[in-house]
């Protein structure tokens, strides 16, 4: 089956509804009996009825559980397996909402070894990351953005290497190794930085760089943005890994972005 998970934001359990449906009768019904065994509290809830038709189930639980298990040997592991799983983040918020999925193929042995099954490559490429379901603005405004930014960030760069440098270039344009990441790149890294949609290393994944260059890359267009006026509201979208990019690029449908600069 699947199963949907919707957890509750920090201190927000005053407008969880069970507490108003369910607990507060518990809590009348109750009315301070001093809970001296386990057959005191089961029957005090299952006494519960309201006037509206509430009725409780209650029975006591006699199986005994492991205490101390954890997904994996290790924190790293960990982390893997739960990426293992199938899983669907939802677009607002997926780190609160998301789909657990069963595990195609084989489900027994997928759940001795979550690793063991075999994934496809999931990684999205990089023109889907222009999608305004990520970026906040229309793909005509991003680009009049790069177009905006361009020559500034080549002058800026220019200046730079002159310093290093310590006087002009010897070789022509282009005579060096070229850069890991374009200027459109640069901006559109900044932009899904500031919608606060991963960590950076999730965003280095994203464009196949490391962590290091795509610092530099926000640092050097994140100033121009302001300098220009540009501001990046954060989304409500939240991702983990490449994977968790992908399945929301497949599940999102195509919408008409204002442009939130």
């Amino acid at each position: 089956m699947d199963i949907t998970v919707c957890h509750m934001p920090p201190g927000t359990s005053k407008w969880n509804k069970i507490e108003h449906r369910l607990f507060s009768h518990i809590s009348m019904n109750w009315r301070g009996r001093p809970l001296t065994g386990h057959d005191v509290i089961v029957n005090s809830i299952a006494a519960t009825t309201t006037r509206t038709g509430l009725k409780v189930h209650a029975e006591v639980d006699t199986g005994t559980y492991d205490t101390g298990i954890k997904v994996a040997d290790s924190d790293s592991d960990s982390d893997s397996d739960i990426d293992a799983l199938p899983m669907h983040r939802h677009r607002f918020h997926g780190d609160w909402n998301y789909t657990l999925h069963p595990q195609p193929g084989d489900t027994t042995s997928a759940a001795r070894n979550p690793r063991s099954a075999s994934r496809p490559s999931t990684q999205p490429c990089t023109g889907c990351l222009r999608n305004p379901e990520l970026t906040g603005m229309p793909e005509p405004a991003l680009d009049e953005l790069v177009g905006q930014l361009a020559q500034k960030v080549d002058e800026l760069r220019e200046q730079r290497r002159l310093q290093q440098r310590g006087g002009e270039r010897i070789r022509a344009r282009g005579a060096v190794a070229k850069d890991k990441l374009t200027t459109a790149d640069r901006v559109l890294a900044t932009v899904l930085y500031l919608r606060k949609l991963g960590t950076r290393d999730l965003l280095a994944q994203l464009f196949g760089v490391n962590g290091s260059t795509l610092t530099r890359a926000v640092h050097q267009i994140q100033p121009l943005l302001a300098e220009y006026g540009y501001t990046v509201p954060p989304s409500t979208a939240r991702f983990r890994t490449p994977a968790d990019v992908t399945a929301f690029l497949k599940n999102s449908s195509p919408a008409e972005i204002k442009s939130a600069c």
